[in-house]
Parts: structure tokens; C-alpha cells; sequence
């Protein structure tokens, strides 16, 4: 029986074979009792908010108190939909914590996400409450999709712990990160730390 489910949820373009998700994956793999499972979502080159809210459904099988959840750009805005939307449904819901890479909730004209992923709010209150406030926020200074400003603001909704790196740009495979092990080692913190 697994105890710990972790779930890695890629952004906008992304597939479960790109930047750092397979390594993560492989990294997280090694203990007994955990299993690790990159989300794949249709069509990332031409994201739909229904389509990626109902993989959510159909792939993160069982949510509870030993759940986690790493999610990267435009999965973290999915994912925080969908957490909002299952809570109306599961008023009792929790889970151990999410990291949020290059995440952000708010739109500027110059980034490429559909408009229907803004349509619908954010219930940060409710995130903070199914997380326990167990969140953690990565962002880069340098970030050329996600301006940094909308990942601080993000932060100070959830009232999460915040790390802002200096020149990482998008935390992409371009960037350099194959591997991260900053995030490695914030989701071990995050797995013996929660509270």
C-alpha cells in the first residue's frame, strides 16, 4: 500500500519527459510506501482550462493528507482551479502541500495563457485551508514568461514560504534545469516538516 502520493503537474508546452520532471521523478521514486506520478495533460501546446481541470480529475486519483503536489507555470494556476472547484464538492479536503514554480493567478497581456484560465477566481483562502498552509512559491528575477511580480503576488495571497532565485529564467530545460535541486530539497523539507 502507498502511503505518500506525489504529483508533478507540467505547464503550458510541457510534457512529462521535459526540464526537470523526469529527474524529479526519478529522484522521489526511492523510497518504499511513495509513489510519483507526472501528470499529462492534452494538448499543452494549446491548453483548454476544461480539458487540463478534467485530467486533473482522472489522473490525481486519490487526494488526501499524504498528497503532494509540485506543479510548474501554468499547471499551478490548473491546480489551484481545481482545488478550489473539488472543495465545493469535498468540503473536508486535505492534502500534505504544494510547490508552486513560476506560478502566478493574475493575466498581463503578454503572456500566452488562454483567457478562459482567468474566467474562473482562486479561493486562496480555501487553498490555504486543504494545504494546511504547507506552500512553498519558486520564482526567478529573471523569468521571461512569468514576470516575477505576478509569482510575488501569488506568494502573498497564499501567505506562502517564498523563494525568488536571481537568473533561472522559466525553471525550463532552455534554462538549464534538467535537474533542481533547490526544489529537491524544499519538497523533502515540506514532506518531514508538514504541519
Amino acid at each position: 500500500m502507498t502511503d505518500r502520493q506525489i504529483y508533478i503537474i507540467p505547464g503550458f508546452g510541457s510534457t512529462p519527459d521535459d526540464h526537470w520532471f523526469p529527474w524529479l521523478s526519478s529522484k522521489l521514486n526511492c523510497p518504499p510506501n511513495q509513489q510519483v506520478k507526472t501528470v499529462k495533460l492534452p494538448d499543452p501546446q494549446k491548453p483548454r482550462v476544461n480539458s487540463w481541470l478534467l485530467a486533473l480529475e482522472k489522473q490525481l486519483s486519490l487526494l488526501d493528507e499524504n498528497t503532494y503536489l509540485v506543479t510548474h507555470s501554468l499547471g499551478g494556476l490548473t491546480t489551484l482551479l481545481y482545488l478550489s472547484r473539488l472543495f465545493r464538492q469535498s468540503p473536508n479536503l486535505k492534502i500534505g502541500g504544494i510547490i508552486l514554480v513560476s506560478g502566478f493567478y493574475q493575466k498581463r497581456d503578454s503572456m500566452s495563457s488562454p483567457n478562459e484560465f482567468f474566467e474562473e477566481k482562486i479561493d486562496f483562502n480555501v487553498i490555504k485551508k486543504i494545504t494546511k498552509e504547507n506552500i512553498i512559491v519558486i520564482s526567478s528575477a529573471n523569468d521571461y514568461i512569468v514576470p516575477t511580480k505576478l509569482t510575488d503576488n501569488l506568494a502573498q495571497k497564499l501567505n506562502a514560504d517564498y523563494y525568488r532565485k536571481k537568473e533561472n529564467g522559466h525553471f525550463m530545460g532552455i534554462d538549464g534545469y534538467k535537474t533542481f535541486s533547490l526544489l529537491f530539497t524544499l519538497l523533502n523539507y515540506l514532506l518531514k516538516n508538514k504541519k
